[in-house]
């Protein structure tokens, strides 16, 4: 129980250590979608690190969009908007698995932790984002 606990928050964490685009809605599907099975505790680790890692990369991808557009602001926001949404979709099936493992686990995760995290983890692109896009030039954003 501590363990999965620790691994969230220690998931959590690390994406505030360093505007959702809109999507097209899917059409709805044809025949019934089969129930998705709850993570594993291994499983919710083994996605909170890739996670993790995720956001260094998308940090890397946003200094390196900064960098490469200099002083035009507009590229480096139209860059950045399109790094954020490709990452916004990894955000949001970490935290969508994330609830399937907390809501399947009831009294594993204080309700309110689980709250906390699914916000920590969902905003995590656009809080990397503005720390990454705010920090002086030259300077990387932790």
């Amino acid at each position: 129980m501590i363990r999965a606990l620790s691994l969230a928050t220690a998931a959590a964490a690390a994406l505030l250590a360093g505007p959702v685009l809109a999507q097209n809605a899917t059409p709805a599907p044809t025949a019934p979608v089969a129930a998705t099975a709850v993570p594993t505790e291994a499983e919710i680790s083994a996605a909170g690190d890739a996670f993790g890692a995720d956001m260094e990369a998308m940090q890397g991808e946003l200094q390196a969009a900064r960098t490469a557009a200099g002083t035009d602001t507009a590229r480096a926001n139209a860059d950045a908007d399109a790094i954020q949404a490709a990452h916004q979709v990894k955000a949001d099936a970490f935290a969508a698995m994330f609830k399937a493992f907390a809501d399947a686990n009831p009294g594993m995760i204080p309700a309110e932790a689980v709250t906390t995290i699914m916000t920590q983890i969902k905003t995590a692109p656009a809080t990397l984002r503005a720390g990454v896009m705010s920090a002086p030039a030259g300077t990387p954003a932790t």
